[in-house]
């Protein structure tokens, strides 16, 4: 990215902002394949119809393995048809907990927690059709990794706040962040900075219906 240094100095200066305006809770651990369900559902929407989307999926399904063998029409029914994406979303919980299936034979991540951070980011990037934003969010929340989720909506934030170009795409603006970001601010960072571009984001579409 064209002038990194220099737009390195401003995303610091935006997160000591944002600190200021915003107050992260604490992050709380998720077991890595619910933090894949999670995060699939959470890009580009509110943390609220998230919510709403788990406690369906809870309350619908005994465990991850039943929404594993569970067919794509009947999940997508269940979180309805104005969800955001829910193709995309959920053909991405289902052909990633599949993958995880035959390639770790059993549904779990556990034996990601014994190898490399580095290692266990390039086995969850190698899911199918997975999103940067739920790779990260695994990592962030699942293995308490160095990951910043980003989605469109915050990409589109830090271009408003010309920290990030026009020509950098999301994995490009993610590595970017992450590399300017210490390890230990990663969820405070990426949770004022979500709450921002939400506001942002409300504000905006307050203006197009006035």
């Amino acid at each position: 990215m064209k002038n990194a240094t220099k737009h390195a100095e401003e995303l610091r200066s935006l997160y000591r902002k944002l600190l200021k305006e915003h107050k992260p809770e604490a992050r709380e651990p998720m077991d890595p394949l619910k933090a894949l369900v999670r995060g699939a559902m959470s890009f580009d929407v509110s943390d609220d119809r998230a919510d709403h989307a788990m406690k369906a999926i809870d309350k619908e399904f005994v465990d991850l393995n039943e929404l594993r063998v569970a067919t794509d029409l009947e999940i997508q029914e269940l979180l309805g048809q104005r969800y955001p994406n829910i193709e995309k979303r959920v053909a991405m919980i289902t052909q990633s907990l599949n993958n995880i299936f035959e390639r770790e034979h059993t549904l779990s991540l556990d034996r990601l927690k014994t190898i490399s951070k580095r290692d266990a980011r390039k086995f969850l990037s190698e899911l199918p059709d997975v999103h940067p934003f739920v790779e990260a969010y695994v990592m962030l929340y699942g293995f308490d990794g160095h990951a910043v989720p980003l989605d469109d909506e915050m990409l589109a934030y830090l271009r408003e706040q010309e920290i990030i170009d026009e020509q950098t795409n999301l994995e490009e603006a993610q590595r970017f962040v992450e590399h300017h970001i210490k390890h230990e601010e990663s969820h405070s960072f990426f949770a004022v900075l979500r709450a921002a571009a939400a506001q942002e984001g409300g504000r905006a579409k307050k203006k197009v219906k006035a």
